[in-house]
């Protein structure tokens, strides 16, 4: 009890601290909603930090724009004679708001999480990055050694970036699940082959759903024995630490890491830009634009981390299956992003990607579309999916747009982690089922 009267305290002593200064990084800063159908040479200005686009729908697009830009762009989008609606004229006062009237750190934080510990992933608050490394260590002691954390390296500014597996074999002593026939030559090929899922969260700051939903993951993959017995399950929740921290303090809206860059006043370095695989398609060189490459591919230590221990996962077994969780929009996406060229494996990936949907949809009614990424969304190259593809030759290769449609878009309620989850869950372990020996065709065994 005196630990978490210590966390409510000092919450509450953190949050009037921080009341004045929070979210000043968007003062003036403004949310605009455009036509669907822009003028191509706007493209360029949504590239390189003019407009920094927050969804694409059928009938408009909204789009954050800096403080500093506002003149520009109303000058530009004259010219072309493109009109706009303003939605939030400072997002820094509308961010004071909806704290205000939506507290995210609130009594239940500490009823769930004592001073040093979190023994369950919060499902109706975002969790700090400090609640989510209590986690982390809660779950690696709980659940060892089926479950097993470690960092795979470090952030810009020095943070861990922890990496969960979940070895395959199913629970230990005590599992009541029904075990695998080993006896049988097609379920003995397949344990052999020791299968392996990649599963990645965070990388972009502002989605919050995004590593929220991986911890839930997280704990219900140590829970389910059976789902994993001959699939191993590797998930990083938060891949940009930097990031996220920042966005809870300083710029909700924050999408890159925190690499200083020199000369530019604009800082940060787009994370699913910035990977070895046609770099530079749908990307920008410019440092203040939302989807800045960096100066080479791989050149920041986040992306590094996430290559080699990527690398040593399919070096060490058969990566037959990789997930990258972002926000927002209900889309399941397959490669390529950098081009419209169909990529290999294409008919299996769309018939996996429909089993997901179609499990995800019958939780909550939630409809996720199941699209390409270039032809159904935009161009986008140096993301970890095109490189899992293209490099590692991976078979299902997918980034999974998470809720919302765009009502609360990455300002998504608390309220709904859970169900987010939920069917994310659904939809996830079609796919591994799919994936393991009892849903393999008659006959040889196929990858």
């Amino acid at each position: 009890m005196a630990g978490r009267q210590l966390l409510a305290c000092a919450l509450l002593a953190a949050a009037v601290g921080a009341a004045v200064g929070f979210q000043e990084g968007l003062r003036g800063h403004q949310i605009w909603e455009l036509p669907s159908s822009i003028p191509a040479a706007l493209e360029a200005l949504l590239r390189d930090g003019l407009l920094d686009a927050l969804d694409h729908s059928e009938s408009h697009r909204r789009v954050h724009v800096p403080a500093e830009g506002l003149d520009t762009a109303r000058r530009i989008l004259g010219e072309k004679g493109v009109g706009y609606k303003v939605l939030v004229d400072d997002l820094a006062e509308h961010f004071q708001g909806e704290r205000r009237r939506r507290r995210e750190v609130d009594s239940r934080e500490a009823g769930s999480c004592t001073a040093d510990s979190c023994p369950a992933p919060l499902s109706d608050a975002y969790m700090t990055l400090q609640q989510m490394e209590f986690y982390l260590r809660e779950i690696n002691t709980t659940y060892a050694p089926r479950v097993s954390v470690q960092s795979i390296g470090k952030s810009v500014e020095g943070r861990d970036i922890w990496m969960v597996h979940v070895k395959s074999g199913g629970c230990a002593q005590g599992d009541t699940q029904p075990q695998v026939n080993l006896r049988h030559p097609r379920i003995a090929y397949w344990m052999m082959k020791r299968r392996a899922v990649w599963i990645e969260g965070g990388l972009h700051a502002r989605e919050w759903i995004s590593p929220a939903v991986a911890l839930q993951l997280v704990a219900t993959l140590a829970q389910q024995c059976s789902v994993t017995r001959a699939i191993d399950v590797y998930v990083v929740p938060m891949a940009n630490p930097d990031g996220y921290l920042y966005s809870w303090a300083s710029n909700r809206l924050w999408r890159k890491n925190r690499r200083p860059i020199s000369g530019g006043g604009c800082d940060g370095v787009d994370l699913n830009r910035n990977w070895g695989y046609k770099f530079g398609v749908g990307a920008s060189s410019n440092p203040c634009s939302e989807v800045y490459k960096g100066p080479a591919t791989f050149s920041e230590p986040e992306t590094q981390a996430l290559r080699d221990a990527m690398t040593a996962v399919a070096d060490g077994g058969n990566l037959e299956l990789v997930v990258a969780l972002h926000s927002y929009g209900q889309v399941l996406m397959y490669p390529w992003g950098w081009t419209a060229e169909e990529a290999p494996d294409t008919p299996d990936m769309r018939r996996v990607g429909e089993m997901f949907a179609s499990a995800a949809q019958k939780r909550h009614g939630t409809v996720y579309s199941v699209v390409n990424s270039a032809s159904g969304f935009y161009y986008a190259s140096g993301a970890t999916d095109d490189w899992a593809k293209g490099v590692l030759n991976t078979k299902y290769v997918y980034t999974l747009e998470l809720r919302d449609e765009g009502a609360y878009g990455f300002y998504l309620q608390a309220s709904q982690i859970l169900p987010t989850a939920e069917e994310v869950w659904q939809g996830l372990r079609m796919m591994l089922l799919a994936l393991t020996p009892e849903k393999a065709p008659a006959g040889a065994p196929q990858a």
